[in-house]
């Protein structure tokens, strides 16, 4: 498992004039000292020390972060932030001060082996592995709430003769969430019974952004091994560039799209090229840049629990990724992964917003093309 000097980041954060300030999504959104980086950073280097224990009020700080990974682009010293806000939730879970919501989200993951309090593993079809091909792995949102994404996908790829098959888990989650609330015990508990489960696949393409990077870089960093090799799903579809514009309209679409990368995705997996590849050949031209992108993308405010713990916060997140896309002029706002695409959307409903999936089935599939 990975180790981190965590105390060493602590105390760069603790005496830093607050130089990142500017790229935390939870600081400009709540305009609170309380949810610096370094505020953030003293609270954990004061609980893990012993110099301040944790009560319920300073265990919900820990909480006010989205494991964006922005502060870490942004620092000089490459302080992993949000490392270290996990490993302090993990000590607020064991001392039994974290907020109340991390609880209700245990004991849905119990119940339903997902953040959701429905059967998620009813909502998708297991399909067979076979060597060679390669399983898609659905994201938690596209089941819970685009049920008719997963058959969209598998359609898609059909078209490419790429073959494929559902990989859904049993559980029908990878587990992100019960390590972004500190539950981390839960967590790597789940992540074995994910593995057991999918141990049969030899490739997995996998939906969710944050779920890729969980299965890709999390469980092995926790101990967890994956049989499978996993790839955001966007690999896929940019090896079939070429097929995708064959099969598009031969106009380019009339409205005006602009991508948004998610922070697991463009910051984390460095995926920046591919689903731009992608979305110019079947609009027909690149997508509209947004002010802040890549590495330095805007985050939607989707992770790290944050929406859990910090409802109207994280939204405001949201609301400021669709700023964006108004300033550069765009009619349809496109992100790489359904849960930044639903963070986006919650927060802007006058907003049109999709995934890159949804625009290839709209531009191949319903256009009869």
């Amino acid at each position: 498992m990975k180790t981190l000097d965590l105390s060493g980041g602590r105390e760069t954060c603790s005496f830093c004039p607050k130089l990142c300030r500017h790229a935390c999504p939870a600081a400009e959104a709540e305009g609170s000292e309380q949810a610096t980086p370094t505020f953030k950073q003293q609270v954990a280097l004061q609980a893990a020390t012993g110099q301040r224990p944790l009560d319920p009020e300073r265990a919900r700080v820990l909480y006010k972060c989205s494991d964006c990974a922005a502060t870490t682009v942004a620092c000089r010293h490459r302080v992993q932030v949000g490392d270290s806000l996990l490993e302090a939730r993990a000590q607020a879970v064991t001392e039994g001060v974290a907020p109340p919501e991390i609880q209700a989200l245990a004991e849905r993951f119990a119940a339903t082996g997902s953040p959701y309090s429905a059967d998620l593993g009813r909502r998708g079809q297991r399909g067979r592995p076979r060597r060679g091909v390669i399983g898609i792995f659905p994201a938690c949102t596209t089941l819970a709430h685009e049920p008719e994404g997963l058959p969209r996908i598998m359609t898609l790829l059909d078209l490419t003769r790429t073959e494929v098959t559902t990989a859904l888990a049993d559980p029908p989650c990878c587990g992100y969430p019960l390590l972004a609330a500190g539950l981390v015990d839960a967590f790597r508990a789940h992540a074995r019974r994910v593995a057991t489960s999918l141990q049969e696949f030899e490739h997995l393409a996998v939906e969710g952004a944050g779920c890729a990077h969980t299965l890709k870089i999390r469980y092995p960093e926790h101990g967890v091994r994956l049989a499978p090799s996993v790839v955001p799903l966007v690999d896929v579809l940019a090896a079939n560039t070429e097929r995708w514009r064959h099969l598009a309209p031969s106009e380019p679409a009339t409205q005006r799209y602009a991508y948004h990368d998610p922070c697991a995705l463009g910051r984390r997996l460095g995926r920046i090229e591919e689903p731009r590849a992608v979305l110019g050949a079947v609009l027909g031209e690149r997508p509209l840049e947004l002010g802040e992108r890549g590495a330095e993308t805007r985050c939607s405010g989707g992770g790290g629990v944050y929406p859990l713990t910090h409802p109207s916060a994280a939204l405001r997140c949201g609301e400021r990724v669709a700023e964006l896309a108004r300033e550069a002029g765009a009619d349809v706002l496109v992100s790489g992964c359904p849960s930044a695409a639903r963070r986006i959307r919650l927060a802007n409903p006058d907003l049109e917003v999709r995934t890159i999936e949804q625009v290839l089935g709209e531009r191949i599939l319903e256009s009869g093309a």
